[in-house]
């Protein structure tokens, strides 16, 4: 049986909309930085992660497909289609 550890979390800025800071930043980009940093808290090489999960609450727009999925973290790991 495989256990499901949380090692570390992390969360996006957040910035006032239409006018913020990270206004005309992908949100891929952005929940990557959130996911690079809690694998950096976990103190684990990013090949060790297998599973990710990622919320996003009132998804619109470029939000709205599968975040998840999209988000670009600042490692390299190969995953499945």
């Amino acid at each position: 049986m495989r256990e499901a550890v949380i090692v570390a979390t992390a969360r996006t800025p957040i910035g006032k909309a239409y006018r913020g800071a990270f206004n005309d930043t992908d949100p891929a980009i952005l929940s990557g930085h959130a996911v690079s940093e809690a694998v950096r808290r976990a103190g684990v090489d990013g090949e060790e992660v297998e599973d990710l999960v990622l919320g996003c609450a009132i998804q619109q727009g470029a939000q709205g497909y599968n975040i998840g999925r999209l988000t670009v973290p600042g490692f390299r790991r190969a995953s499945p289609a």
